[in-house]
């Protein structure tokens, strides 16, 4: 029996101030603070303070994590070791990148007990960004000196976009513009690309190239609006300092860079439902409105070092990895507010979220493993991931 221990989640709001050179696209810093305290006897209460305009105040019982042992779908081996998923929900299939070798697996995903193995494309060097084409079926894979467009169908490789771009890639559909990293890999001693490119798919050609200013690693598209996110490291010292930009995918003109101030590398996840922008940091879990920047919230996610978000639509929830990589946590997109965890008994690689199915797809030990997203919430035990606990640099 669940126990009843409740949890009250207050979120206490603060007004920013945002200036017209915020919106210009010059760096505005934020005011942030974050607190967080829990007791795990009769009643468990978490105090953050938000940037936005409103209070945001639920409560919910809690629980034990929901053991995904228990709960999975479908469990295949994959071998080697897997890096990035990406999902076609158009066709079912998923494709995972291997950064042990130069392969690119594809696994089909029937509602079946099974994930049957369809195919390994090897490319010309290691895989590192994965977008997908889903009205074409398109594949394209980032690798080194340039782009892999794979044949959704046949999976073969039909060609090639000889462009220097890295890191991760996002495409755009109505425009058939893909967006990746470019530029200067080396700032104050580290590695990381300070634009962003966009090209043409059709031509091969560059059709925007816009400095960021900053270390870039991740990038995101809105399909609905064509808005481009992308976010980074404007390196201190050794320390990373984050960064997130907001770009007009119309105009391909920079709109926005915020100053998150998280010590290390972000993951970037877009709910197009909601317009809002999550940008995950060492101690920290941003919402940013995918318009102009703003900053809608910025707490505390009671874990250390969360990573690879995913959204989930349907429930206007996010997820995310812990730091330890022994939980899918799930959070109240509206309010960013911990709702459900999902326990592992081992590290788990990488993950992603189907919103047809509804079911999350992760790695561990080169295994795929499927699981549903379960309806109910409350299934939370923030202490086993940190909370309380101040969060230092690495």
């Amino acid at each position: 029996m669940r126990s009843a221990v409740v949890i009250s989640v207050v979120a206490i709001l603060v007004v920013a101030s945002l200036g017209a050179g915020y919106l210009a696209g010059t760096v505005a810093q934020h005011t942030k603070t974050l607190t967080s305290t829990s007791t795990l006897t009769s009643q468990q209460t978490i105090t953050s303070t938000l940037t936005s305009q409103k209070t945001v105040t639920s409560t919910m019982f809690t629980g034990q994590p929901i053991p995904v042992a228990d709960i999975e779908t479908a469990n295949t081996t994959i071998g080697g070791s897997p890096e990035a998923i990406a999902i076609n929900p158009n066709d079912s299939r998923i494709y995972v990148t291997n950064w042990s070798s130069n392969n690119l697996t594809v696994v089909y995903t029937p509602p079946a007990s099974a994930l049957p193995l369809i195919a390994n494309i090897t490319l010309s060097s290691r895989p590192s960004g994965i977008a997908i084409d889903y009205s074409t079926g398109t594949v394209y894979v980032a690798v080194s000196g340039g782009i892999e467009e794979i044949n959704g169908s046949t999976n073969q490789i039909a060609g090639k976009l000889r462009l220097g771009l890295g890191g991760s890639l996002a495409y755009n559909p109505s425009t058939h513009i893909i967006y990746g990293l470019s530029g200067n890999r080396y700032l104050s001693g580290l590695e990381g690309l300070q634009n962003l490119a966009a090209v043409d798919v059709r031509t091969g050609s560059v059709v925007a190239n816009i400095s960021l200013g900053y270390l870039a690693y991740s990038v995101a598209l809105d399909p609905k609006t064509g808005m481009v996110f992308v976010a980074g490291c404007d390196v201190q010292g050794v320390v990373c300092n984050s960064m997130a930009s907001v770009v007009n995918g119309t105009a391909e003109a920079l709109v926005a860079t915020v100053h998150l101030g998280s010590y290390t590398y972000q993951s970037m996840a877009v709910n197009p439902e909601t317009n809002v922008v999550y940008v995950s940091g060492w101690d920290q879990l941003v919402a940013l409105n995918g318009t102009n920047g703003d900053v809608i919230y910025s707490v505390n996610p009671l874990d250390c070092g969360p990573s690879s978000l995913a959204v989930i639509p349907s429930s206007n929830q996010l997820a995310t990895v812990s730091g330890s990589g022994n939980y899918v946590l799930v959070y109240d997109g509206a309010s960013g507010a911990l709702v459900n965890m999902y326990s592992l008994p081992s590290g788990l690689e990488s993950f992603a979220f189907d919103s047809n199915t509804g079911e999350f797809y992760i790695t561990q030990s080169g295994q795929l493993v499927s699981f549903p997203n379960a309806a109910s919430t409350g299934s939370v035990d923030s202490a086993l991931v940190g909370n309380g606990q101040n969060c230092l640099p690495p």
